[in-house]
């Protein structure tokens, strides 16, 4: 009997940053894709700016459970590595992404809050780095193209935020796609 082909990943992020968004968003363009992928959201007694959890599973096989342990574990926020051990969140050999311009070598650094910054994506003071580090996410994983993740934008984004979040999200999946090729 062999084993199914699933991938897990967990999103680490500050409440009201978008983390289970983004997870919804890559499930919807796994699935534009033709795969199979569920977006698993954690509620509890978050706050704004409590760190979060969201959860993705893209696969041959979908189970209902939490997931406890990821392939890959993308941070939206790179203070969070100095406030928890982030790398408890990974299976071995995970690949860790993390909203930052600090360099370290267990970690894909991207820094999303500078793209966010550069096309406007500010709410409440906030910059909104969720759907670039999703897009940094599937260039890393290489699971999800650029393409279907330009298609689901407009399903998750108001309109008139939905063409600086498609250059947000070009220019976070080049970045990202140039560190694992130098990488």
């Amino acid at each position: 009997m062999s084993k199914l082909l699933v991938y897990e990943v967990i999103f680490l992020g500050r409440g009201g940053q978008g983390a289970v968004t983004a997870a919804q968003l890559l499930a919807y363009a796994a699935a534009l894709e033709g795969k199979k992928a569920q977006a698993l959201p954690e509620f509890g007694a978050e706050r704004r700016g409590a760190i979060v959890r969201a959860y993705l599973r893209i696969g041959e096989a979908l189970l209902h459970s939490s997931i406890k342990r990821a392939d890959y574990v993308v941070v939206l926020d790179g203070r969070i590595i100095e406030q928890i051990d982030v790398r408890q969140y990974g299976k071995p050999g995970a690949v860790y992404i993390v909203n930052t311009k600090t360099q370290a070598d267990w970690y894909v650094p991207i820094d999303a809050t500078s793209i966010a910054l550069k096309y406007g994506l500010v709410v409440a003071g906030w910059t909104v780095v969720n759907l670039i580090m999703a897009a940094a996410f599937a260039a890393v994983s290489g699971l999800i193209s650029l393409e279907s993740i330009i298609k689901a934008v407009p399903e998750y984004v108001p309109r008139k935020y939905v063409d600086a979040n498609v250059k947000a999200v070009i220019e976070g999946y080049e970045i990202a796609k140039r560190l694992v090729k130098v990488g």
